[in-house]
């Protein structure tokens, strides 16, 4: 990682990213919320638990619902592209609820400052499709 005050390489924020994901992946919400500035804004207007989630403590109530109302969830990249002002990471998406399958392709996007931490983040997802598989 870059020191503080320092311009992270291209790479090195595709890694936060990658380390974000894995650290939801593995139930890991402390270290998830860790990579965040304290002021990290959440939009995930697309997606079955929407809404803008402003701060750690918002944005981590907000995600923490997923493993908690959702089975078998599985991220799978796809590809992480990134230039200077955003990680984007296209995702293979499905997750199953009261039986019902979903699977989707869904964009993440992401802020990421020089310090290694994520300042703002957007899931864009079908809601629709979402909703009719899980049934909401």
């Amino acid at each position: 990682m870059a020191e503080a005050g320092t311009k992270l390489s291209l790479d090195q924020k595709i890694q936060v990213v990658r380390d974000a994901f894995a650290a939801f992946s593995r139930g890991d919400m402390k270290a998830l919320s860790d990579s965040w500035t304290d002021d990290f804004v959440w939009h995930s207007r697309g997606s079955v638990f929407g809404g803008d989630f402003k701060g750690k403590e918002a944005a981590i109530g907000a995600i923490a619902r997923y493993p908690q109302e959702l089975e078998d969830i599985k991220l799978d990249f796809h590809d992480i592209v990134a230039n200077d002002k955003h990680v984007v990471a296209l995702v293979n998406s499905s997750f199953k609820r009261g039986g019902k399958m979903y699977q989707d392709q869904i964009v993440y996007i992401f802020h990421i400052n020089d310090q290694g931490k994520t300042t703002e983040a957007w899931i864009i997802a079908d809601t629709e499709m979402a909703k009719n598989a899980i049934g909401s």
